[in-house]
């Protein structure tokens, strides 16, 4: 196998290239592979469930780096931190603290 990663064919071939294609193979078998199958497997299951999660926290972090730059102005850098490590339902509690809190610390103070 070393032997044909050195081969002149293969020059051009970078890891990014490497993850690109594997993306877009996972993303074909996905979609060409019946619902009920895919379900059935648990690390893919797992995996579904991890994407949605990704993709609930990073909508709720914009939507409240949004509300907050509306209400508050310029962000200083450590909200932006804050907001990225955060789990969508401490997102959600500090969305809800915006209408009521007089500062932006106190809207994003850790719950208790």
């Amino acid at each position: 196998m070393k032997g044909s990663l050195n081969n002149r064919e293969m020059e051009g071939i970078t890891p990014e290239y490497v993850m690109q294609l594997g993306k877009e193979w996972f993303e074909s078998m996905v979609d060409t592979t019946p619902d009920e199958e895919l379900s059935s497997l648990p690390k893919f299951e797992h995996l579904l469930v991890q994407k949605l999660q990704d993709g609930e926290q990073k909508g709720e972090a914009r939507m409240l780096t949004r509300q907050l730059q509306r209400r508050f102005g310029n962000l200083p850098v450590w909200v932006s931190e804050k907001i990225a490590q955060a789990a969508p339902s401490t997102l959600e509690e500090w969305s809800l603290r915006i209408w009521d809190a007089p500062t932006l610390e106190s809207v994003l103070a850790d719950l208790s």
